[in-house]
């Protein structure tokens, strides 16, 4: 998994938790990395697991309530990373671009991410699916950065939640426009 993610992680717990709560996670958690990560640099996603684990312990918010929290943060964070970005009127027409747009950028600025696949499907002008497929299971992040792309539209969208593998490493969401 990308440092930058990591990076972007404890700055979020960090300022939505407390420099303490992060501190007292990282020396519970005796990571390889000792909490100190490159951005450009690859490090084991169990890191962030055994993280998340030690913060839910500490503050007693669920693993997949801080990863959905966390999503919306980071799409903040990726929607004004300084990539060549087209401009998109609505949130469809944003995730609908996602895997051959900005993954693409992604993937040529840091060819060794390990990006998820994703798939979305129109059903009709207010409605779609969006299919997330990652081995790292963290269909509760994919969860938050819809949330947050939702936010950042300024829309009204319900999710919904159909597991089409175990352990949230395949997951479709419907989405519904109000």
């Amino acid at each position: 998994m990308q440092g930058f993610i990591f990076k972007d992680f404890l700055e979020f717990a960090n300022k939505r938790l407390g420099n303490a709560v992060v501190d007292q996670a990282v020396a519970q958690c005796q990571l390889q990395s000792r909490g100190v990560y490159s951005t450009r640099q690859q490090y084991s996603p169990q890191e962030l697991v055994t993280l998340l684990g030690e913060i839910s312990r500490q503050t007693g918010h669920s693993t997949s309530e801080l990863l959905q929290t966390y999503g919306q943060w980071l799409f903040k964070t990726l929607v004004n990373l300084p990539l060549p970005q087209s401009e998109f009127d609505d949130s469809f027409g944003f995730l609908a671009a996602v895997e051959e747009g900005f993954h693409k950028e992604i993937r040529e600025l840091f060819p060794q991410a390990n990006l998820p696949r994703l798939h979305c499907e129109r059903l009709g002008p207010h409605e779609m699916t969006f299919e997330y497929q990652s081995p790292l299971g963290l269909a509760d992040l994919a969860e938050g950065l819809l949330q947050g792309c939702f936010l950042h539209f300024e829309e009204q969208v319900s999710i919904s939640r159909e597991s089409l593998g175990a352990g949230g490493t395949h997951v479709r969401f419907h989405l519904k426009r109000s």
